[in-house]
């Protein structure tokens, strides 16, 4: 039975820090309600749109107090631009306080100079960096979360290492789905046996008015999909851009069809988590996705609450 989780990038244009906060560790409760076994949140420096969590542990405390079941997870922090010893210790008094429900999901970033040099690093130091501080971290954690860690990495060296190590394998939105079956096989034959497949799942009447409610947050950021890799040129269709970034939309039925369709949901994944906001939504129909998901598409494949 496949594990099901939700994840969000803390989107909320417009609306100042503390009710989006408060707000969001209401939507833990709600899937916590639904069923969800566990919540995830993205960690971004120095932003004020497209992701306005830099500490993320901090929002995750204030959810474990609201909740009692749901797992917490972060996908991904970034590790480089982390003190691993002082993560470590966070880490550590989070899981304690939460009754051992803290998922650590850890990837190198993206290679943001301005990011970077903001906390005194070299965006091209990026990799070395997450390795180094991977193997304090692990050292002061000292056996403590290690079926609970996540690696997010197209490294196969990195991925390999963290297999053997016991890490789960998270894969994005991105890359391709060919890519991610690669990776998922890569984990597997090293001896991993958790991944974790991140999917946007926003289910409405049909794909035409979803994909045209998606349409101008996508666009907004279509110079970044483009830089990803994740678009070709930038006069892609919605349609085709959706596609290549692994968004299921449309009618449920078409969701649980993709899905099923799906290589690595179908196949490797044994978590899937679902991301239900655009820069746009609010809170509220994130929580009304995450409901029609946990009614009427998940339990298509198999999950029961």
């Amino acid at each position: 039975m496949i594990h099901l989780g939700f994840l969000t990038h803390v989107h909320g244009e417009g609306v100042p820090a503390g009710p989006l906060y408060r707000q969001l560790v209401e939507v833990f409760a709600a899937a916590e309600e639904l069923g969800y076994q566990s919540g995830w949140v993205a960690q971004h420096h120095l932003r004020t749109g497209h992701g306005r969590l830099p500490s993320p542990l901090v929002l995750l405390a204030a959810a474990a107090e609201r909740t009692s079941r749901i797992h917490l997870g972060t996908a991904v922090t970034v590790l480089p631009l982390e003190n691993p010893i002082r993560l470590a210790e966070d880490v550590l008094v989070l899981d304690a306080l939460s009754g051992g429900r803290l998922e650590l999901g850890l990837g190198s970033g993206v290679p943001s100079p301005e990011e970077f040099a903001a906390f005194g690093r070299a965006a091209d130091r990026r990799h070395d960096l997450y390795d180094e501080h991977l193997l304090t971290l692990t050292k002061v954690l000292d056996g403590a979360l290690t079926d609970r860690l996540w690696g997010s990495t197209l490294r196969s060296e990195a991925l390999a290492a963290g297999a053997r190590a016991g890490h789960g394998l998270l894969l994005g939105v991105g890359p391709a789905e060919k890519v991610q079956i690669q990776l998922a096989d890569q984990h597997r034959a090293a001896g991993g046996n958790r991944v974790a497949a991140v999917r946007g799942v926003f289910p409405g009447p049909d794909k035409d008015i979803v994909a045209a409610e998606l349409a101008p947050d996508v666009r907004r950021y279509l110079p970044l999909h483009v830089e990803a890799g994740w678009a070709p040129h930038d006069g892609i269709d919605v349609h085709e851009l959706l596609r290549l970034m692994n968004v299921q939309y449309g009618t449920p039925g078409q969701i649980v069809e993709s899905l099923r369709a799906d290589p690595v949901t179908a196949g490797p994944a044994t978590h899937l988590i679902v991301a239900v906001q655009a820069e746009s939504s609010t809170l509220d129909q994130a929580v009304r996705r995450l409901e029609v998901i946990a009614k009427q598409i998940a339990p298509e494949l198999g999950w029961t609450p």
